[in-house]
This record gives structure tokens, C-alpha cells and sequence, in this order.
């Protein structure tokens, strides 16, 4: 009976300490995800493989040179007549006139990784590569504006793409607009986070270092939209790196609006179709937004990066608070562990009503929980001193 009872004692403080150590997890880091991407996660690099051939010529040269480095693109130079094998499975035999060179556009690889219905060996954008193209590429001006707007210490930035009906797309841009002014109300920032001028606390050991802001950017529960004109030249290539990532709503919702949240270094989530919107999805979509960074790992949240033009380390100089303490790198995404991303950020969300497909719901993830070394070291620890007493308690249980 004594060992029995031993034992259920046992399971007792196993189930205690797995949830105290979870609950530890979760909470680990209390920045929000905004400015957590901000401020610690690097922009993955999309792929631009430049087609040629022979050689590029003078101005050719000059124009792919004149990509600026702050562009999160990759440039892959690729002679058609001199391929290699590897360049052909990947690209086919791409046919490129006399004195002309193209390009093609492909997602980082990890969004194919974290989304089914994406390949990225499929180019988002093929064509000349001109100088009007290339700037389409790398740069438009509602780009410009959430880079403008985030760095002002906007939460996110919700763009709108348009329909094509203009009456359609003023009524979801003021719907949108009143359920984040109701949403912004209720959402406060998560406690525990510690601003710059706090650092004796993480020297004093009372606060992680993880919890400390690495700016002086304000901090706030704020968002703003931005719509973008069906059809709008200046914005075309930008439209197709948000469609794109989302084949299945661009189907299932033709001519209406998706509005995507764009936060961090041009970090966005899966659309909402704005026939779907409500002020309980806008919440749960802002609660994730502006919630604890439960999992730092990048890869490990959901989302992909779009092409932003912007030196992003250069925006925070003369905010940027330096803390005395070695940081855990956290960098592009091929850098990381190679886990599967986390996918489809809205799916399962919406009860859909108005969706013809099922499968189309949407959902926030609401268990993303990073993986902390230092608390698996102590967890098994304190599982190894629970297992001897076990052990001993049997030993006396039978001795007695």
C-alpha cells in the first residue's frame, strides 16, 4: 500500500512539474510577436534567377548590379547555353531572345515548406528584366508606406487589395477600420516586457533578457490599412507576392477583397477574405499580433516574408539598445533548425458560413510553444531527482 501510494505520489509531481515547466515555456518571452519580428528575425530572401546568353552585356550587368544590397533577393546568374543539370530540373529550358534577359521570382524555399499549395520551384513573377521591372520588384510605393508606418511603431499595417468595385472595397476598408479601432481597445501589451532604460534589471537577474525591448521605437497597440487598386501597375508584382501565397482564397473568393496583416520586416499572415471578416476573427488575428512571442524561433511561427527593400538594422541606429549579454542567434530561416513552418496562420478560423469549401476555414494557431534548452536541462534534472525518490521510496516500502 506504502508503495502505492508512492507511486501515485510520484505521478502527482510529474504532472505538476510538466505543467509548471510548460507554463514556463509558453511565457518565456513577453515581447510581442510585432516587435519581436522587428526587432530580432532577418527577412528571408526570395530568389531571382537572371537568364542570359553567353554573357551579360555592359548595361545588362549595370542593371542587375544596381539591385540594392538592403532588398532581402537573392540574384542567381544563369547562362541558358551553359545550364547544368541540377539548373534544368529546377528551371526547364528557358528560352531567352537575343540581347534580352529574364528573370524569375520564387518564394524563399520555406514557404513550399509551410504551405502544400505552394511550389517554389513555380516562379511568382516571370518576364524581361528591365529596369521598370526590377524597381517593381524591389520596391512600390505602399512598400515604402508600411516600412514608413512600422518604423513609426505601427502594431501592423492591414492592406486591402481591391476587387475591382470601388463601392465593395470602401465598405471593407471601413469595416476593417472600425473593428480594429473596437479590436485596439481591448488588446493591451502583454506584461513583463521591459523597455531600454531598464537594463539594471536584467543585470540584477530579477527580468530575462528576452523580455527587453531592443529599442526605443514606441511601443503601442496600434494598426493602420492601407488599400491597394485592383490592377494598379506600380503594385503588381507586390499583389502577386500576397495572392499567390494563398491560391486556395484567391479561388474560392474571386473579386473580393483579401486583406493580409503586414508587421515586423514585412512579415505577413494568410489573407481574410473581407466576406468573412468579423470582429471576433480581427481579434484573434490581433491577439496573435500583438500577443507574448511564446515560440522566438522564427520558423516555428507562421507567416511568410515579403520583398522589402529597407536596411532594417540602420532604421533602429540611435534606438537600438545594446544589452550586455550573449543572445541566441536568431537569423534567416536557413539558419534554423529545419522544422515544418507552422501553416496556414487563419485556417479553421471561421465556422465558414460564407466559404463554399471547408477546407478553407480559418484559425490562429493557439499552441505555438518554443522550445527552450536551458529548461529541458532543468526539467530533466528535476525528472532524474523525482525518479530517485521513487526509487527509494519502493526500496523502503519493501525493506519496512
Amino acid at each position: 500500500m506504502k508503495c502505492i501510494l508512492n507511486i501515485r505520489t510520484f505521478w502527482v509531481l510529474v504532472h505538476l512539474f510538466i505543467s509548471i515547466f510548460i507554463s514556463q515555456t509558453v511565457n518565456a518571452c513577453q515581447v510581442p510577436v510585432f516587435r519581436y519580428a522587428l526587432e530580432r528575425w532577418a527577412s528571408d530572401k526570395y530568389e531571382l534567377a537572371v537568364f542570359f546568353n553567353d554573357r551579360l552585356n555592359e548595361d545588362q550587368e549595370a542593371l542587375v548590379s544596381s539591385l540594392d544590397i538592403s532588398a532581402n533577393i537573392e540574384i542567381l546568374r544563369i547562362d541558358v547555353k551553359n545550364m547544368s543539370g541540377s539548373e534544368i530540373a529546377k528551371y526547364g529550358n528557358v528560352l531567352v531572345p537575343e540581347e534580352k534577359v529574364i528573370g524569375q521570382l520564387h518564394y524563399p524555399w520555406s514557404v513550399g515548406r509551410g504551405n502544400r499549395s505552394i511550389d517554389p520551384d513555380v516562379p511568382l513573377w516571370k518576364g524581361e528584366l528591365t529596369t521598370e521591372s526590377l524597381g517593381l520588384i524591389i520596391d512600390s510605393p505602399v512598400r515604402k508606406s508600411i516600412r514608413e508606418k512600422i518604423i513609426s511603431g505601427e502594431s501592423a499595417v492591414w492592406v486591402i487589395l481591391g476587387s475591382g468595385d470601388k463601392e465593395k472595397d470602401l465598405t471593407a476598408e471601413k469595416e476593417l477600420k472600425e473593428y480594429l479601432q473596437k479590436v485596439s481597445q481591448k488588446i493591451e501589451i502583454p506584461e513583463g516586457v521591459v523597455g531600454p532604460g531598464e537594463l539594471d534589471r536584467v543585470a540584477s537577474g530579477e527580468v530575462d533578457v528576452e523580455d527587453v525591448l531592443r529599442s526605443t521605437i514606441p511601443l503601442k497597440i496600434s494598426f493602420d490599412v492601407i488599400r491597394i487598386e485592383k490592377g494598379d501597375p506600380r503594385e503588381k508584382i507586390f499583389s502577386l507576392m500576397l495572392t499567390s501565397y494563398v491560391p486556395h482564397l484567391t479561388r474560392a473568393y474571386p473579386n473580393q477583397n483579401l486583406i493580409f496583416p503586414v508587421f515586423g520586416r514585412g512579415r505577413t499572415l494568410e489573407a481574410i477574405p473581407a466576406s468573412v471578416m468579423t470582429e471576433e476573427i480581427m481579434m484573434k488575428a490581433c491577439t496573435y499580433i500583438c500577443g507574448a512571442c511564446s515560440c522566438e524561433v522564427k520558423r516555428e511561427n507562421p507567416g511568410i516574408d515579403l520583398i522589402m527593400t529597407a536596411s532594417w538594422q540602420d532604421a533602429l541606429v540611435g534606438s537600438e539598445v545594446v544589452v550586455d549579454k550573449i543572445l541566441p542567434p536568431l537569423t534567416g530561416v536557413g539558419d534554423l533548425v529545419q522544422t515544418d513552418e507552422v501553416n496556414n496562420t487563419f485556417e479553421g478560423l471561421v465556422a465558414s458560413e460564407n466559404s463554399p469549401n471547408d477546407d478553407l476555414n480559418l484559425n490562429i494557431e493557439d499552441e505555438l510553444i518554443g522550445q527552450f534548452p536551458i529548461n529541458w536541462i532543468i526539467g530533466s534534472l528535476l525528472l532524474a531527482v523525482l525518479s530517485v525518490i521513487l526509487f527509494m521510496s519502493i526500496k523502503i516500502s519493501r525493506g519496512s
